[in-house]
């Protein structure tokens, strides 16, 4: 089973070169879908096979690549990182349905989205730190082209503010991985980028403390965090509407990932002691940004300021050190993949058929696209923890978890989850229900607006099937996510 991991890293890459070389429009557009299916198929099978009674990482892969300096090929999953990859080749399979139509530079644009799946895959299933940076900075090419190509209006400008941010926080994880590095090589006369090397040394306290803010900024641009969020929203507005689906679908999950891939387990020390600042970033970006969505008129924005207030969510849940809350946190980071992706596809498909982003240019189209109407729906349901879909399981477990030790904290928090409903169902009201606003020459024109079509459809099933399922059966999932909280939390 350990070859097949390999292979779904690696398959895109592959299909990437072929469709770079080939140059064929049709060629590219089915040779990337049956790809990113078979990847899903693999990581199923992954998924499926993952045994969590088993402690430790398993498909794992090592192989020397650099022995002189310590580095290896070293790959493999636990319960968290079989969880995102799932995840991740779900939304892949989605963002290549959704580009059926695309016309415009076919070839560069899907061998970019390929690329881009190795490396995502790749952050999430690398086991020595030379190989995790190396995917952690090649994402940001493939997602910058994307943005900067076929975004909108502003689109070079967000793809520099994309850039620029992200690689500012990759400098400071550079100088993390370093320091450790070093502090390995003068402790033990061992150099080695090996991540189980590390995670059985102890650091003290003050490296931890120094490690833990490098790492941390890293991640926090990469979550985005408040401060460190500006970037996210003009990322989101510019870019293409499947550049937006994996924006914050998975390249969002890689900041909370590695807080739990390595800041806790790694700096366990430090990590407690910046919860109080853990938690005051994570309640201001609950709060702040959700008010921030409701002040928006802009629906695609406001999508982007709701992530970065469900992302506070998963830092909140991460640094409470529960069990519980733990678990809600990696449930959540794929519960809001699901979510965050649909409402996205459901944005951009507003604006095809519209030609605009904006409320005061939309409302009534429930009338005229009610199937996008039903979706958009369950999709924004999803988002802010409705009963039977996966987001309600997901803060459910992070502020049962949260509140057993940090009671006014939850409780603080708590009011981000009546934001999220306010700030959705505005949103909802005026986008497919009001009409008093339109004139009637824009009200008969869209008499004639086209439904989703097949590829559309079968791109919002596909999502609310697995956020039903995992609304409805939390438990596999939930078990497998808590061999990663075993690992880092202890028991």
């Amino acid at each position: 089973m350990e070859i097949l991991l390999n292979v779904a890293i690696f398959l895109p890459l592959v299909a990437a070169i072929l469709v770079a070389f080939v140059r064929n429009e049709k060629f590219s557009k089915i040779l990337s879908l049956g790809v990113s299916f078979l990847v899903f198929l693999i990581v199923l099978m992954l998924f499926l096979n993952f045994n969590w009674s088993l402690q430790g990482f398993q498909y794992i892969t090592k192989i020397n690549w650099i022995p002189s300096l310590g580095i290896s090929y070293h790959v493999g999953v636990d319960g968290m990182a079989i969880s995102l990859l799932l995840m991740t080749a779900v939304v892949f399979v989605v963002a290549f349905l959704w580009s059926w139509k695309v016309e415009d530079r076919v070839n560069l644009y899907f061998a970019l989205f390929l690329a881009l799946e190795t490396a995502c895959l790749g952050v999430f299933s690398a086991l020595d730190f030379f190989l995790f940076y190396l995917f952690w900075e090649g994402m940001l090419i493939p997602m910058y082209f994307i943005i900067g190509l076929w975004g909108h209006d502003r689109k070079v400008y967000a793809a520099n503010k994309f850039f620029v941010y992200t690689f500012f926080g990759s400098i400071f994880l550079l100088l993390g991985l370093a320091s450790i590095v070093v502090y390995g090589y003068f402790t033990t006369q061992t150099i080695s980028f090996d991540y189980m090397f590390h995670k059985n040394l102890s650091y003290p306290i003050w490296l931890q403390s120094i490690a833990f803010l490098l790492f941390g900024l890293a991640f926090a641009v990469k979550i985005p965090m408040w401060p460190v969020h500006t970037w996210l929203p003009d990322a989101h507005v510019e870019a293409p509407t499947a550049g937006s689906v994996i924006l914050a679908a998975v390249l969002l999950k890689m900041g909370t990932f590695g807080f739990v891939r390595y800041s806790l387990p790694l700096f366990p020390d430090a990590s407690k002691q910046f919860i109080p600042l853990i938690f005051f970033l994570s309640l201001v970006a609950i709060i702040y940004t959700a008010m921030m969505a409701i002040a928006q008129t802009h629906i695609k924005r406001l999508i982007a300021y709701s992530s970065i207030s469900h992302m506070g969510v998963v830092t909140l849940g991460t640094f409470a050190l529960d069990p519980n809350a733990l678990n809600g946190a990696i449930y959540m980071m794929v519960a809001h993949g699901l979510s965050s992706a649909a409402l996205f596809m459901a944005a951009g498909f507003i604006y095809d058929r519209i030609h605009s982003y904006h409320m005061d240019d939309l409302g009534g189209l429930a009338r005229y696209v009610p199937k996008l109407a039903v979706f958009f729906m369950i999709a924004g349901l999803a988002g802010i923890g409705f009963p039977g879909l996966a987001g309600f399981v997901a803060e459910f477990l992070v502020f049962l978890g949260t509140y057993k030790n940090y009671p006014i904290w939850a409780f603080i928090a708590g009011v981000g989850v009546v934001l999220s409903a306010a700030y959705f169902l505005y949103m909802y009201k005026r986008v497919m229900f009001e009409e008093e606003t339109l004139s009637e020459y824009r009200l008969e024109k869209w008499k004639n607006l086209k439904d989703l079509e097949p590829h559309h459809i079968i791109s919002f099933v596909i999502i609310t099937a697995f956020a039903l399922l995992m609304g409805l059966y939390p438990y596999p999932f939930v078990k497998i996510m808590e061999h990663t909280t075993k690992y880092v939390l202890g028991g």
